[in-house]
């Protein structure tokens, strides 16, 4: 799995215990530790994407408020996850971690061919992720203890449409990584 990276989905502090809190994710934040622990000694590339917006200019700005601004303690990685030293991290100010970002060409400099994406909102920022990533041609996995969202509908909902949709694969939160 040399050619999988790890894609972290807005594991940021306002989401987690801030503007736009979910307490559902906040509860996978020791098993989230143990995973990227894993995921890095397998030597799997770890990535960040997280949301960092710009006050009074941001087209999400005007249905969900200020949260992860750019600059602020909620735009900050919940510190228990990382960035440790050979992590990335990519900003972006839209749902999908693609869309206008620099995570494309960093995948392919990285030799991905694969992405295991796991964050907070499934129905939102994961799921636009995914169909960026399955769009650009990557195999999508998705950690479904480690996905989360507002409401368990919501959650079951975005991941059935990933499978559908996207030909997501379910990577569970203890697997292995195969070498």
């Amino acid at each position: 799995m040399k050619d999988t990276a790890i894609l972290v989905i807005d594991m940021l502090e306002d989401f987690l215990s801030g503007a736009l809190k979910c307490e559902r994710a906040a509860k996978t934040l020791p098993l989230a530790k143990e995973f990227l622990t894993r995921a890095r000694a397998a030597g799997l590339p770890v990535i960040f994407c997280c949301d960092a917006h710009r006050k009074g200019i941001d087209g999400e700005l005007p249905l969900w408020g200020e949260h992860a601004m750019a600059g602020t303690k909620g735009a900050e990685i919940e510190g228990e996850l990382g960035p440790e030293a050979g992590d990335f991290t990519v900003y972006k100010r839209r749902y999908s971690a693609f869309f206008h970002t620099e995570l494309d060409i960093l995948l392919r400099e990285l030799g991905i061919k694969r992405v295991i994406l796991f964050g907070i909102q499934a129905h939102i920022c994961v799921q636009h992720t995914a169909a960026d990533a399955y769009f650009y041609g990557y195999e999508v996995y998705v950690v479904p203890e480690l996905t989360e969202a507002f409401t368990e509908e919501k959650k079951e909902g975005a991941l059935a449409y990933m499978r559908e949709m996207y030909a997501a694969k379910d990577f569970p939160a203890r697997a292995e990584f195969p070498a």
